[in-house]
């Protein structure tokens, strides 16, 4: 049985700089996962952390990674902005990440989207459909609006746990769950 393969697209928020705890609950799981970010998650992200934990080259630009990254079986937009979450529900694809989202999106791959975002910015009309819109495409969109401060997002094992039932496979283990 081959290893699942999951994109995850780090978009500009807090969470990116701790995106290696995803990284260790996947690998935990024997998921294959490669990495890209918006140009804003770019900023945040730990790139040696995440090279480190990581098999296939982080892709930040439209140039093709060396090795190939191997056909995603998930996607995962975490943490996902409230720019990224309106773009996406309004097939805007002006950057990498946003581009192999939609493009994914298109061939059908399951997508995972966990949006950080702050309450005052949840309340825009507009995010409010992006996500009614992406949920009633199948997106499975982990938003909880009671999310505490400074992470509004869930946590890093739900989100795991999340994908592995999304690809009808063994959930991670979670060390801190221990």
């Amino acid at each position: 049985m081959s290893r699942p393969v999951v994109y995850v697209i780090a978009c500009g928020a807090g969470p990116t700089t701790d995106l290696a705890s995803f990284l260790h609950l996947a690998r935990s799981a024997g998921w294959t996962v490669c990495v890209t970010a918006t140009p804003q998650g770019a900023e945040l992200l730990d790139m040696a952390a995440v090279s480190e934990l990581t098999e296939y080259p982080v892709r930040l630009d439209y140039s093709k990674p060396t090795p190939a990254w191997p056909p995603a079986d998930l996607i995962l937009v975490a943490p996902a902005t409230l720019n990224t979450v309106n773009k996406f529900a309004a097939g805007i694809a002006d950057s990498v990440a946003l581009s192999l989202l939609t493009g994914c999106f298109g061939l059908d791959v399951p997508v995972v989207v966990a949006p950080n975002v702050n309450p005052g910015l949840a309340r825009h009309p507009r995010f409010r459909t992006s996500i009614d819109q992406l949920r009633a495409w199948g997106v499975h969109v982990l938003y909880d609006p009671a999310a505490p401060p400074p992470i509004w997002m869930a946590p890093w094992s739900t989100i795991a746990n999340e994908c592995a039932r999304r690809m009808a496979c063994p959930a991670p283990d979670d060390p801190s769950a221990s």
